[in-house]
């Protein structure tokens, strides 16, 4: 099979490779599934098997979209969706703000939908049909290094996402142990020390429900607790996480003190050390790469052809 990637007015080229038909995209080819990346359409004027186009789509944020710049693509594409019918095209929902059909644009029936972080309930998706919507997630996050508990629970983040609502996080986070929201990062290696030292990490939603901080967590076998909203999003590709089983949730920031301050009580140690431990387990066990196996491999045999 051959696939055209095909990225158009995209800000962030580390969204690209570390998408996982890019960053796996060698072993791909062991399995006769070639990809290519092109930065313009036009050099990929020719017929493929499958085509997966990225645009930049959060209508949202005003640093990134270029509104001026969209309908020229969409007008490219139906150009080339007329000049090359019989190429499958891959509908690519790909920002950050993970409840949203944005790609809608660039869909038609029939198309398959790669969908980063779906809503489990998939009929908020529309209007794409809920049986042609496949998950997949960026390759993020990694083991933070070991280190002696400092603080029972901790939030370092920016204040992104709804209005006030991080402050809120760190805020109360910081009330049982370390909450800071700030408008510059720390250094990574400064973040990832302090983050090491914190028994349980809270993993807020902010332009979109998943995180790195998330799958920092969870690699490094700590404890989440995470909000409602993250709770209703497919995280980790192909697996449905439970509250209580692989991660905490709260509904209101002011509910994080009392959370924490019950499961860090040494009755209450092994059972967290257990949702640890699901937790980095589900994260291990996403493989990106059979799972972009198993959906091209459903391109091929036609389980996701255009219906007649």
């Amino acid at each position: 099979m051959n696939v055209a990637f095909v990225v158009e007015e995209h800000p962030d080229r580390s969204r690209v490779t570390s998408s996982p038909w890019i960053f796996h995209q060698k072993q791909l080819a062991e399995a006769d599934i070639t990809v290519e990346l092109f930065d313009d359409l036009k050099k990929a004027w020719r017929p493929f098997d499958a085509m997966i186009l990225m645009v930049w789509l959060d209508w949202d944020n005003p640093i990134h979209f270029k509104a001026d710049r969209i309908v020229p693509v969409m007008e490219k594409y139906s150009a080339y969706r007329a000049a090359f019918p019989e190429t499958i095209q891959i509908v690519l929902n790909h920002t950050d703000m993970n409840r949203h059909a944005y790609a809608a644009p660039y869909w038609r029936i029939g198309d398959p939908v790669l969908f980063r972080t779906p809503a489990y309930d998939r009929i908020e998706l529309a209007p794409f049909p809920p049986n042609r919507i496949f998950a997949y997630e960026y390759l993020e996050g990694q083991a933070l290094p070991p280190s002696p508990i400092k603080y029972a629970a901790g939030f370092i983040g920016t204040p992104s996402g709804p209005p006030g609502y991080r402050n809120r996080v760190a805020a109360e986070t910081a009330k049982v142990g370390l909450g800071k929201c700030l408008r510059v990062p720390i250094p990574a290696e400064k973040y990832d020390a302090l983050l090491a030292s914190c028994r349980i990490m809270v993993c807020p939603r902010g332009w979109g429900e998943n995180s790195g901080r998330h799958w920092d967590a969870w690699r490094s076998g700590k404890a989440v607790l995470t909000d409602r909203e993250c709770d209703s999003v497919e995280m980790i590709p192909g697996i449905r996480l439970r509250d209580g089983v692989h991660y905490l949730v709260y509904d209101d920031p002011r509910e994080i003190p009392d959370l924490v301050n019950d499961w860090s009580r040494p009755g209450r140690r092994d059972d967290l050390d257990e949702i640890a431990s699901n937790g980095r387990k589900a994260a291990l066990s996403y493989n990106p790469y059979q799972r972009m196996v198993e959906f091209f491999g459903a391109l091929v045999d036609g389980s996701w052809s255009p219906p007649e």
